[in-house]
């Protein structure tokens, strides 16, 4: 009996024991579950509304309409703006808002996220098509989408990894000031003026002086004072919850207050009045957009212009947009994610989807606007049904509210714009970069003045071109550690140690750097730690076996520490192992006085848990 039991409690001692190593001692990789293909999980996977709308409730329905109303009486105003920057007649900025509100209901993954005309996209629009008809910008619309949405399919999401945060900030600084400098003509009621850079504007506004309109002028500083005003509303401390929602609504509806009480005034003065002093608007069309295919030609006259022809026209617009919005996009889905794993690749797709769509309604280019979302974010939206009343709204303005559009004063227009974007400016990451990195201030500097100076568009790829230059010099010259060593034995030995991987590009600066440190130490052997070297490619294992015949000739055996089995695999195939030594634990497990050693290989791969090690 006794033993009985102490043969269990062996066996149970055993077994926790086994569990223990199995526990502790084998890894095993985290792998992503691997799914089947099948067409109905593709559609619930990309239809996002076949996920959440099953779960709505009529609470849902209650805060994603006082969050929908709200978004919408934020993006009406703005829209007639954002096309006013781009230079078209105001519905097309309202058919943008509202085909992208209804588009990112079905296919996207943020609530919050509003998608519509936005300044970006507007000013880089301006940029291209200046001059050109309207229909090289409803292309442009189409092309875009093109793009965004192969870019999602491809999964090329991280190309906008390359742009970093200093780029992006210099670009959005020199937007800002681009825009602010644009609608310099509408605030003092300049008529006919030409924009053709920042120098421009204001060289034309000190020769034009006298033709600066009081009544515009005042108006509109007027309106950026109320609309800064209203902005710090939210701010005023205060117990009554109903007084603190009365300035939180007036806050955010401060856009669609200072547009209505202005165009009141001018419908005032231009009816009852000796007409109004101020430049309106002019007549909108109303009614709905018709639906029909975005224009692959173009009539000039008595010539045909063809769709290559548009397409070479439109340039490298086609290619910058789209970066843009995309850039743009998952910058604020990522702002407001809460936690929630962003699907880059499915933001891709439904902006392109958006844009293809609102080619069909002579929409502009669009993507996410941050303080639509954050309107939405601080209503209280639940799912991104919300779009449906805001763009509900949008439609209901194009149905009824077009006449009264003419009243709207340009430089209330060009306040809402001003105090949207100056914010943008965000000056205080300079003392940050100062302070952190020369460099990252000289880059973040460098694309603010080049975008001012030559426009946003050629800022953000001379700002990309620069990241890209410096991704390659980490790669072409990489830090690469020098030391001279003991061994156990008290030998001397050079120590080398490259910070990343090895590749074409950095050969020849570790070829140079060993062959120094060699000559310059009194001809020392070479230990070359690979800890950090995760990537070799076909040059460098050449590159290697190189050191290794010229430090034979030498009398010489290059050794190489803790190398990856990967690594170990590549570097087997093709260099000759007979005078180089490979040692995986230290240095003591190499005997650095003889010249030479046998081979000393990395240990195998760890194991994955088999079906025993859990019995």
């Amino acid at each position: 009996m006794t033993k009985q039991f102490l043969s269990k409690k062996v066996l149970k001692i055993l077994c926790v024991k086994k569990n223990l190593i199995t526990q502790f001692s084998v890894s095993k990789p985290i792998e992503k579950p691997k799914n089947k293909f099948s067409l109905k999980t593709q559609l619930f996977r990309r239809i996002r509304i076949l996920q959440w709308l099953p779960k709505y409730t009529k609470s849902d329905i209650v805060a994603d309409f006082i969050a929908g109303l709200t978004v919408g009486l934020t993006m009406m105003p703005q829209s007639i703006a954002y096309a006013n920057l781009a230079g078209l007649a105001a519905q097309y900025g309202l058919y943008t808002a509202f085909i992208g509100s209804f588009t990112y209901v079905f296919f996207g993954t943020i609530k919050e996220v509003s998608i519509g005309p936005t300044s970006l996209m507007a000013l880089l629009t301006f940029s291209y098509t200046e001059d050109l008809p309207v229909e090289y910008v409803i292309l442009l619309t189409f092309l875009c989408g093109c793009v965004e949405f192969l870019m999602g399919v491809l999964k090329l999401g991280f190309l906008v990894d390359f742009i970093s945060p200093c780029v992006t900030s210099g670009f959005t600084s020199a937007m800002s000031v681009t825009i602010v400098t644009s609608q310099l003509k509408n605030l003092l009621g300049l008529r006919k003026l030409t924009n053709h850079g920042f120098f421009d504007v204001w060289h034309k506004i000190f020769v034009r002086y006298r033709e600066i309109r009081l009544p515009d002028t005042l108006l509109g500083f007027a309106c950026i004072a109320f609309l800064f005003a209203f902005k710090q509303l939210p701010n005023i401390r205060t117990h009554n919850p109903v007084v603190k929602k009365t300035l939180w609504l007036l806050s955010i509806s401060k856009n669609a207050l200072v547009v209505l009480l202005t165009s009141l005034v001018a419908f005032y003065l231009h009816e009852y009045g000796d007409g109004s002093p101020f430049v309106l608007s002019g007549a909108v069309p109303s009614g709905l957009p018709s639906v029909h295919p975005p224009p692959f030609s173009s009539q000039n006259g008595n010539h045909t212009v063809s769709f290559f022809e548009m397409v070479q026209t439109l340039g490298s617009s086609i290619v910058v947009l789209p970066i843009a919005a995309v850039l743009a996009n998952v910058a604020i889905a990522k702002s407001f994610a809460s936690g929630v794993i962003v699907d880059a690749t499915q933001e891709m797709m439904t902006l392109g989807l958006c844009n293809v769509f609102g080619a069909f309604v002579q929409a502009m280019p669009s993507c996410g606007a941050f303080t639509r979302s954050a309107v939405a974010s601080s209503s209280g939206v639940r799912t991104p049904l919300q779009g449906v009343y805001s763009g509900t709204v949008i439609l209901l303005a194009l149905s009824f509210l077009t006449p009264y559009f003419y009243y709207i004063p340009r430089s209330t227009l060009a306040a809402v714009l001003i105090a949207a974007i100056v914010t943008m400016f965000d000056y205080k990451i300079f003392p940050k970069l100062w302070k952190c990195s020369k460099f990252d201030f000289v880059l973040t500097l460098s694309t603010l003045i080049v975008g001012v100076c030559y426009g946003v568009e050629i800022g953000i790829i001379a700002g990309g071109l620069m990241n890209l230059l410096i991704l390659l010099k980490a790669w072409a010259r990489p830090q690469i550690l020098k030391e001279i060593r003991l061994d156990h034995h008290g030998n001397q030995y050079i120590y080398i140690k490259p910070e990343i991987g090895l590749y074409y590009a950095a050969t020849d600066h570790l070829t140079t750097t060993i062959l120094e440190a060699y000559n310059i130490t009194n001809n020392l052997p070479i230990v070359l730690d690979c800890s950090n070297v995760i990537r070799v490619d076909y040059a460098a294992c050449e590159t290697i076996d190189h050191l290794v015949k010229t430090f034979h000739k030498k009398g010489q055996v290059v050794s190489l520490l803790n190398v990856r089995p990967d690594i170990f695999r590549i570097l087997r195939a093709t260099i000759d192992f007979h005078n180089l030594r490979i040692c995986q634990k230290s240095v003591e497990d190499l005997n650095l006085t003889e010249s030479e050693a046998p081979l000393i290989a990395p240990p195998p791969q760890e194991r994955k848990l088999s079906y025993y090690d859990n019995v």
